[in-house]
């Protein structure tokens, strides 16, 4: 297994202008000794192929994997018009995602509106990822679909198994957060997505200054990880959701010495 970091860990920092995407680079390989980043794209600076083509060179000298790139999108709008454009906005990034070499792209199935017609509209956000598909098939970059417990399609496992079996595509997979489901046990319902998350997310809300996670068992998690034979990158993200008084300049390097921790005592 190898560990990341999701730059929406840094997203304060960021959007205040205490850190920039290169420096960004630079602490994830210099200073936490990560092997790979997960990109959320509004972090990208730019997008013209030029720049691109400079950040690639910029992680590679670093000996950092773009491990995922992660763009937003919504297919639960509800016109057609409306999906036709977030379909056009992943196929954006799936071009962005091949410039820079991302193997993975993360995506939302999105947020059906009004919530009371999500079975109504589920066929057609079937229909978008599918036509996402054809474009991430051509492009050599697996969808990874997120679940998302905010009023989205995919709250549970259930949900995004019912997603991936009516897919059924090699092309399109999971980016597994260990912190978004809302099943009634969250342990069970990532040992029974995992064999499709090419990609995982770290959750980390509460660290302590001993680099221990309070809202979630790392124990269980870590477990799940050697029991299926994961190998693929796990990104720590940070949402520091204790009370806001968590900083993440000072956190997160906590948060990464503590998935170190447990990588090495489960030696994985």
């Amino acid at each position: 297994m190898k560990l990341g970091l999701c730059t929406w860990s840094y997203h304060k920092s960021l959007e205040s202008g205490k850190l920039n995407f290169v420096k960004l680079l630079e602490v994830c390989a210099k200073e936490l000794k990560l092997g790979g980043i997960d990109i959320i794209a509004e972090h990208l600076p730019k997008t013209d192929k030029k720049s691109l083509i400079s950040y690639k060179k910029m992680a590679t000298d670093l000996q950092l994997t773009i491990a995922c790139l992660s763009p937003g999108n919504n297919f639960g709008k509800p016109t057609a018009k409306e999906r036709k454009k977030e379909v056009e906005g992943v196929e954006k990034w799936l071009d962005i995602g091949y410039t820079v070499g991302a193997p993975v792209l993360r995506i939302f199935s999105g947020w059906p509106w009004p919530y009371e017609d999500k079975e109504k509209l589920w066929p057609a956000m079937v229909d978008c990822i599918r036509e996402c598909e054809k474009a991430a098939k051509e492009a050599g970059i697996v969808l990874a679909i997120e679940p998302h417990n905010d009023g989205g399609f995919l709250p549970t496992a259930v949900d995004t198994l019912r997603l991936i079996k009516e897919i059924n595509s090699e092309w399109v997979k999971i980016n597994l957060d260990t912190g978004n489901y809302h099943d009634p046990d969250n342990y069970k319902a990532i040992e029974d997505t995992i064999f499709y998350a090419p990609h995982i997310h770290a959750k980390c809300h509460h660290i302590t200054d001993d680099c221990r996670e309070l809202e979630f068992d790392y124990d269980k998690i870590f477990t799940i990880l050697k029991k299926f034979g994961y190998r693929g990158f796990f990104s720590l993200e940070f949402e520091g959701q204790d009370l806001h008084k968590q900083d993440e300049l000072v956190y997160i390097p906590k948060a990464v010495q503590m998935l170190k921790t447990f990588a090495q005592k489960y030696e994985i």
